[in-house]
């Protein structure tokens, strides 16, 4: 009697640790499958760059990795984000320190400390072990608005430039 007891404690235990195990796994794969439609969904301002701010293939390097970026995360590729904190935090440290003269404003520059401040936001909440999806996409929102930001904040510095106003003297 008491050897029927016993197996029957050891196939509960068994069985337990079976079921946990598996909810779990079920859990991580439905919190981080944020797909291309879910990142379409989000409603924020796209600000892109005016064409005639570039007027140059080499107007900043660095930007055009940081929107290659963007667009990974458009297309739902977070890989840049994940386990990768020194790439990250060199390449943020590369963005600011490369950027053009004809740019270099105190505007820009508290635009892209927004942006540095988003994207390592971005990369500690994908790097949770069980992220909530409504909360990465709230990050992920921030992260692109602030992009966007940027952009606008380009264009507006490049826009008052081709302004001529004539001032009566």
């Amino acid at each position: 009697m008491k050897a029927l007891l016993y197996i029957t404690l050891i196939f509960c235990v068994i069985s337990c640790k079976k079921e946990a195990a598996t909810q779990e796994v079920e859990a991580e794969t439905t919190t981080l499958q944020i797909t291309k439609k879910d990142v379409s969904s989000l409603k924020y301002r796209q600000f892109l760059l005016d064409p005639r701010t570039v007027n140059s293939e080499e107007f900043w390097l660095k930007y055009d990795e940081l929107r290659g970026i963007v667009s990974n995360v458009n297309q739902a590729d977070f890989s840049f984000f994940k386990d990768n904190n020194e790439v990250l935090i060199a390449f943020i440290k590369d963005l600011k320190e490369s950027i053009p003269e004809e740019i270099n404003t105190p505007l820009i520059r508290a635009r892209l400390l927004a942006l540095e401040t988003k994207m390592l936001k971005l990369e500690g909440i994908i790097n949770l072990t069980n992220p909530d999806k409504k909360e990465v996409l709230l990050v992920l929102q921030d992260f692109l608005e602030a992009f966007s930001n940027l952009n606008l904040q380009i264009n507006k510095k490049f826009e008052k430039e081709w302004q001529n106003i004539e001032k009566p003297y």
